[in-house]
This record gives structure tokens, sequence and C-alpha cells, in this order.
């Protein structure tokens, strides 16, 4: 069977999945993880990938993610090539790490999103193993494993700095706290069955994860591209440009009613214009966070990152906010 065609364009939202060549492990000890994570966190900086849910098995991973820039091949080719390198160093293995081309459904759809942040979340009790372990004994074991993003689903002590927990809204609870528990009995219910929506609009099409109207959509879209049928490679859409760091700040400084004082304080002084600037900044300039820092005057190179997680705490927290970063996002896609 030929590959499947990879689609790429500016937001979309991928399910990611890889396995080890032959099915072999991939990750053999306590620090083969975690040099994944620290090479996945820089990978998710460099190419300003949004990581919603994610889990790391012994000869596979999964990935829920967004690309703002459209950029799902440099992102995995920068994360997958790091980690091979590093493996095939490590355990003294020739050969390819990993099996074959990664494969990235489209995703589409609130109720998919977070069904699949379960199924992701699931993986490590799904297993042959423990077909005869109560849902008691695999719910301890999932609240216990450590390479997946389940922890900070569940509990704000488990939440990390690069992980996304929007979609936990859409438990429909008043407190992100509320929310939490409502994502654990959520998990909890799935323990020993199966999401068969999930996997009907999973097996129903090689492209894409949704309702049938956003699978027809994305068919006629590849339809519709194709110059050839033998033809086989990636589908890209147009994208937005990269914007640069003033051209960002004279949008936040126009949206919000700001002036150049309020995005050149400090610490505790930067208020929320700034905390916006910086994050649009990482999401749509082709720069790092240090060098975003340095044009906004930081000199640590942990000032951005903390400015980041600040403003994902006010965005959790308030309605109004959360929509309004969403409309500078949507500006400045815009080609």
């Amino acid at each position: 069977m030929a590959r499947p065609w990879r689609i790429r364009y500016a937001g979309a939202k991928y399910h990611v999945t890889v396995r080890g060549n032959g099915r072999q492990a991939v990750f053999l000890e306590a620090a083969d993880y975690e040099r994944f994570m620290g090479q996945l966190f820089e990978a998710l900086e460099q190419d300003q990938v949004r990581l919603y849910a994610y889990v790391l098995m012994p000869n596979h991973y999964h990935l829920l993610i967004e690309t703002p820039r459209g950029n799902v091949q440099r992102f995995m080719q920068r994360l997958n090539t790091a980690y091979s390198m590093y493996f095939r160093f490590k355990h003294a293995r020739p050969g390819h790490c990993f099996q074959g081309r990664y494969g990235a459904k489209l995703v589409s759809g609130d109720e998919y999103l977070v069904r699949l942040t379960r199924y992701i979340h699931l993986n490590p009790i799904k297993i042959k193993r423990m077909k005869n372990w109560s849902a008691a004994e695999r719910q301890e074991y999932l609240e216990g494993y450590g390479w997946s993003s389940y922890r900070g689903y569940v509990s704000e002590q488990g939440a990390l700095e690069y992980v996304d927990y929007r979609w936990l809204k859409l438990m429909g609870c008043a407190t992100m706290s509320g929310n939490r528990r409502a994502y654990r009995r959520y998990t909890a219910g799935m323990i020993e069955g199966r999401d068969e929506e999930l996997f009907r609009a999973n097996d129903a099409s090689r492209y894409a994860i949704g309702d049938g109207r956003f699978q027809e959509q994305v068919a006629e879209d590849l339809k519709a591209v194709r110059v050839e049928r033998a033809v086989r490679g990636d589908i890209v859409w147009p994208v937005g440009r990269s914007r640069t760091p003033l051209e960002i700040e004279s949008v936040v400084k126009k949206a919000l009613g700001l002036n150049d004082t309020d995005l050149s304080a400090h610490g505790r002084r930067a208020g929320i214009g700034k905390k916006v600037a910086l994050e649009l900044c990482c999401r749509f300039c082709d720069l790092s966070q240090r060098e975003i820092g340095r044009h906004f005057g930081y000199r640590g190179n942990g000032s951005v990152g903390k400015q980041r997680q600040a403003l994902k705490t006010l965005i959790a927290s308030g309605k109004t906010l959360a929509a309004q970063v969403e409309r500078l996002e949507k500006q400045l896609a815009r080609p």
C-alpha cells in the first residue's frame, strides 16, 4: 500500500503515532524516557508547536499536537532525528530506530479531541499483561505512570509547562480543579471498555479523525490538489508568513490600547499586554525564546517562559482574555 499523503496547513491538529523499527523497544531505561522528553520540549519551543497530550510506551509513542505554522514535518524530523542519534549511540544499535514514516492524522471537533486525550492516556493500561487486572488495579497503575500527560490532566501538581490543558474545559465544570476531577472520572469510565465512536471515526479515513463532514471535506480537498493519482507526497496549504516582534507589538498595542511603556516593564510589573505580546512572538516569529526575550529587554533565559506560563494561567481563569488572544492569533495568521 502506498504511503498516505501528509496534509499540512497552519493551525492543523494531529494525532501523531511513531513506532519502533520492527516494533522493537525504543525506550529501554528511565534515562531514555527523560532524554526524549527533553528533546520533545526543545522541539516544541523551536518549532512553536502546541502539545495537548502525550504518552511514551516502551516501543512507541503518541502525541496530540497543533502546528500554528503548518510545520509538522520539520517538528517531527527534528524530534525523531535527535532521539534516533541518541538511541543508536547510547545502546550501540545501528540502523533505524523508528519504523517507517510517522503517522499523523488530522483531528477536528472538540468531542474527538477530548476523546483522543483519553485514548492516549489509557495506553499504559491497555496491554496484554493487564488483561486480568481489576479496574482498581489499572487505575492505580495509571495514576503512577510517569511518562504521559495524564497526571497534569487530573492534578494541578502534575501539570507541565509545555502541555496545553485547554481541552479540560470541555468537562464543563466551573473551576479547573472541578474539570480535573471530572476528567479522572471520564477516563476511569473507559478503563475496561473501548471508545467505539473514536475507533469508528479513526477507521473511516486514512487522513482524518472527526465527524463525517470533516472527513469528506478532507477527502475532497485531497482529490482537488492531486495532480495524478500515482503521486505521493505532502499537501501543503498556504500558511501565514512569519511576523516580526515589531509587527506583533503594534498589533497588541492597538488591540489592547497599550503604549510603549506597557511593553517595557519587567518582572511583576509586566502586565497582561506584555505577556500576550511575548506569547504571540513565540508563536509567529521565527525566533527562539532567548532571541525574543532579548528583544523585550530580558537577560535571563527563563524570563519569557515564566511570562508565558503566567499568561496560560490567566487564560485558563478568564474567557475574555482567552477570546482576545484567539482573535489576535487569527489576525496574525492571515497571509
